[in-house]
C-alpha cells in the first residue's frame, strides 16, 4: 500500500465517523484495503492527521510477531465513570474491562528513546471500560471475521473508553493476581484474576511511548490503553455495566440505547 491508497482509506473512515458516506459501506474498497500491519499503521496515521477531532489518548498494540510494527491508534471518545455511552459513539454494546494509564506530563517527540523510569514517573494507572465500535455497516463483529487488517485499520474496532479515578501507587499492584469483577444490571458477568496478555500492562505503555515519540508524542491528560485480560462482554439494551479492579478502583457506565 502506498501513501495515496492509505490516505484514501483514512478519508473513507473519516466520512463514516462523520456520517457523511453516500451509501452504507461494508468494508474498504479493493484499491485501498490494507494487506499488512504496515498498511494499517499508515491508515491510522492518516486518520489522526485528517480527523479534525482532539486525540484523547492512544491504543498501544503488539502484533506479537517478530518483524511487525507496534501499532499506535487514536482514542477519540473518553467519558468519565458514571457518564453514559451514547449511540453516536457506537452502535454495538460490546465491552471489556481494561487497565489503562493516564499521562501526568508530556512525553513529546524526540530522537532519544524514553527510559523505563521516565515513562513510569509520567503516568498513573486508571480503571477503565473499553466499548467497541465499527465504522462499517455490519450488525455483528462476526461479519468482520477473517478480515484482520481491516479490523485493525477500522481504528482497532474501538469506540472509546470510560475511565475512573487515577491510581498513583500502581506499581504496588500484582497484575498476576489482580481480580476484576464485571457486572451488568447488578449481575456478575465476569470474574477473572490476572490473565493480562503481557502480564504487566505497563510494558505496553513503555513500548508505546517510544513508538509515539516518533509521531505526535503523548500529551498530559491523554490515556494509554493496554489490552484487556477479559473476554469480550455483550450487554443488553440500556444496560448498566461496571468493572471493579481489586486494589485499583471501579468504573461504571450505561449504554444509552
Amino acid at each position: 500500500m502506498d501513501r495515496v491508497s492509505a490516505d484514501r482509506a483514512a478519508d473513507l473512515l473519516i466520512s463514516l465517523y462523520r456520517g457523511a458516506a453516500e451509501q452504507p459501506v461494508k468494508g474498504f474498497p479493493e484499491d485501498c484495503s490494507p494487506e499488512s500491519f504496515f498498511d494499517v499503521q499508515m491508515i491510522l496515521d492518516g486518520l489522526v492527521a485528517r480527523l479534525g477531532r482532539p486525540v484523547q489518548g492512544w491504543k498501544l498494540y503488539f502484533p506479537f510477531k517478530a518483524g511487525q510494527p507496534n501499532l499506535v491508534a487514536p482514542i477519540v471518545n473518553v467519558v468519565r465513570s458514571g457518564e453514559p455511552i451514547t449511540s453516536d459513539m457506537s452502535r454495538l454494546r460490546i465491552w471489556e474491562p481494561e487497565i489503562v494509564f493516564r499521562a501526568k506530563t508530556d512525553l513529546p517527540p524526540r530522537a532519544e528513546p524514553y527510559t523505563y523510569d521516565e515513562v513510569v514517573t509520567a503516568v498513573d494507572a486508571v480503571p477503565a471500560i473499553e466499548f467497541l465500535a465499527t465504522r462499517f455497516d455490519v450488525d455483528d463483529l462476526d461479519e468482520l471475521a477473517g478480515r484482520t487488517f481491516e479490523r485493525y485499520a477500522d481504528n482497532t474496532l474501538s469506540g472509546g473508553f470510560v475511565v475512573g479515578a487515577p491510581y498513583p501507587d500502581w506499581r504496588s499492584l500484582d497484575y498476576r493476581r489482580l481480580r476484576i469483577v464485571s457486572t451488568e444490571d447488578g449481575e456478575t458477568v465476569g470474574d477473572i484474576r490476572g490473565g493480562h496478555p503481557v502480564v504487566d500492562p505497563f510494558i505496553l505503555v513503555f513500548v508505546g511511548a517510544n513508538t509515539a515519540r516518533e509521531r505526535a508524542g503523548i500529551r498530559a491528560g491523554q490515556i494509554l490503553a493496554t489490552l484487556s485480560p477479559s473476554p469480550l462482554l455483550a450487554a443488553g439494551p440500556n444496560a448498566a455495566i461496571s468493572a471493579r479492579f481489586e486494589g485499583l478502583g471501579e468504573v461504571a457506565t450505561t449504554f444509552d440505547y
